[in-house]
């Protein structure tokens, strides 16, 4: 019988291929880890690593420095969004719905911190407290959001780096001001980028 009559089974290669074109064509349906971890990785080096350098004579950051780790943060999650949405741009139902909730919710936590930590200076927190505390809710947002990717996109990298940022940033507390900051540029900021490259040599999102 020839193979291209109707209701001919196909070939096991045949078959093969068209099962690792499906998956090449889903997984572009998902996000970078490796861009999503080198973009936060290097704003946290950059604007955390800024902080500290400037805060060593007086324990207090320069507003040139402050302004530029707030712009980084910004752009950071701007392109985050602007990300999860190119990646469900095309496609429907619960992935694409899933994508573009998760791309807000960055906008969303980071909003809840700025205005949290304006409240607590509003209160008459100390400036300490108020930068230690806007450390340490910056690593709640950036971990509960990888922990949350990682679950939903079965991204074992994503869950495993939203712990390791959600524990830095918790005992970087301890290290004070202006401690708490090289402690998030160095081994928040540096564990996400040493995570980029991991994913990229190693490959996928799962193991």
């Amino acid at each position: 019988m020839d193979d291209d009559e109707p209701g001919t089974a196909l070939a096991p290669h045949d078959a093969l291929a068209i099962i690792a074109g499906q998956r090449a064509v889903a997984a572009r349906t998902y996000p970078s880890a490796t861009l999503l971890f080198g973009l936060w990785g290097t704003v946290w080096l950059l604007g955390y690593g800024l902080l500290w350098l400037t805060s060593l004579d007086d324990d207090t950051p320069a507003v040139w420095a402050a302004v530029v780790a707030a712009v980084a943060t910004i752009v950071a999650m701007v392109t985050t969004a602007w990300h999860m949405v190119v990646r469900t741009h095309g496609i429907r139902g619960r992935s694409a719905l899933q994508g573009a909730m998760y791309g807000w919710a960055w906008f969303v936590g980071f909003l809840a911190q700025g205005v949290i930590v304006s409240a607590l200076a509003n209160a008459g927190a100390t400036p300490v407290v108020i930068s230690l505390a806007a450390n340490a809710m910056a690593t709640m947002v950036v971990g509960l959001l990888y922990l949350a990717g990682g679950v939903l996109w079965e991204s074992y990298p994503m869950y495993g780096l939203g712990a390791w940022v959600l524990l830095t940033g918790a005992f970087g507390s301890f290290a004070g001001i202006p401690g708490s900051y090289a402690v998030l540029a160095f081994a928040g900021g540096g564990g996400m980028l040493a995570a980029a490259v991991v994913v990229k040599v190693c490959g996928p999102r799962r193991a």
